[in-house]
């Protein structure tokens, strides 16, 4: 995955009390802008909660949908490994070439249908 270099840096930092906000507004920025992100992802390391192990590591939400991390009922929010990836527009072309559906930037289910 090209985002490897971020599971170092965001997965083993602090996280700020405001870190959802923050990191879902740029995400929603960037989509707003029509760059390469589609939407987040949330991702769980080995040192997440069980909490965020539960989500599915490949649903993609839009930023206002997402939930917020830390999740209400995360044992060690500010340490959790638990981050929003972005989820870049190639990776969704990849996936429905494969035969996935996608999500538009709303955040709506879209299908060949």
């Amino acid at each position: 995955m090209s985002f490897d270099w971020l599971k170092g840096f965001q997965q083993k930092m602090e996280k700020a009390p405001d870190y959802a906000e923050k990191t879902l507004a740029a995400y929603k920025l960037g989509m707003k802008a029509k760059g390469s992100i589609s939407g987040v992802s949330i991702t769980a390391d080995s040192h997440g909660c069980a909490s965020c192990k539960k989500l599915d590591p490949q649903v993609m939400y839009h930023p206002d949908e997402a939930p917020h991390l830390p999740l209400p009922d995360c044992d060690r929010p500010e340490t959790c490994g638990c981050v929003y990836r972005p989820v870049m527009t190639y990776q969704i072309n990849d996936k429905s070439a494969a035969g996935a559906d996608e999500i538009n930037n709303d955040g709506e289910e879209q299908t060949d249908d």
